[in-house]
């Protein structure tokens, strides 16, 4: 899984001496083995994942953030795409997108980003493109990078060992960059006894403190 990360990480110890407003950080790896209870001894389920995120400085924000998942199911017969989503988060908003949320898809990572991860699975050429018809966008908490990592321990690694994990990211948690996402603050602050839907919609949110009507939950 990589080296640790060190005691004193910070996103400005990354980037000492920042000369550009914003910085890009590509991230791929690559999790070989990863425990599936679902699966028998003869399958493996390994985990490739692939994160594009923007920082703004001074602050170090975080105003972007798209991180792609794919799960291969492996055999004696080769290796599966057997589900493929990424979660993705925009400062501003999307129109129709919630400012979180995951998104089940049709896009495997490329085999170049797979190679870079050092995943040396031979997927099957297939005859048609995988097709998949039910696109929702379904709300979340704040899924970055860190989170999904966070989350695949604990779906993955069982209890003990994601108390061990969760323990260590507390520690750095405060140093982590924040997302920037003002909007839902203020429109959960003017109706903090009703969690609305709407809250999570950058557009919703942006008709409704505008004085244009109230948008249906």
């Amino acid at each position: 899984m990589g080296k640790s990360c060190p005691s004193d990480f910070s996103t400005k110890r990354l980037f000492p001496r920042p000369s550009y407003p914003q910085i890009l950080l590509k991230s791929r790896f690559y999790l070989k083995g990863w425990p599936c209870r679902q699966l028998g001894r003869s399958k493996r389920l390994d985990v490739v994942v692939k994160a594009l995120e923007t920082f703004s400085r001074p602050l170090w924000s975080l105003t972007k953030s798209t991180v792609y998942v794919n799960y291969f199911v492996v055999s004696d017969s080769g290796a599966r795409l057997v589900q493929a989503l990424h979660y993705d988060f925009v400062m501003g908003g999307q129109t129709d997108h919630p400012f979180f949320h995951v998104q089940l898809s049709n896009e495997p990572i490329s085999t170049d980003d797979l190679r870079s991860t050092g995943c040396e699975l031979e997927l099957p050429k297939q005859d048609s493109v995988n097709e998949c018809w039910v696109t929702t966008k379904i709300p979340t908490p704040d899924m970055t990078l860190a989170s999904v990592i966070y989350c695949l321990v604990a779906d993955h690694l069982g209890a003990n060992s994601f108390a061990r994990f969760a323990e260590t990211v507390d520690s750095i948690q405060k140093r982590l960059p924040p997302p920037s996402f003002d909007s839902i603050r203020k429109s959960i602050e003017e109706s903090s006894m009703h969690f609305k839907s709407s809250h999570w919609f950058a557009h919703m949110v942006g008709r409704r403190q505008s004085g244009s009507n109230e948008v249906a939950d």
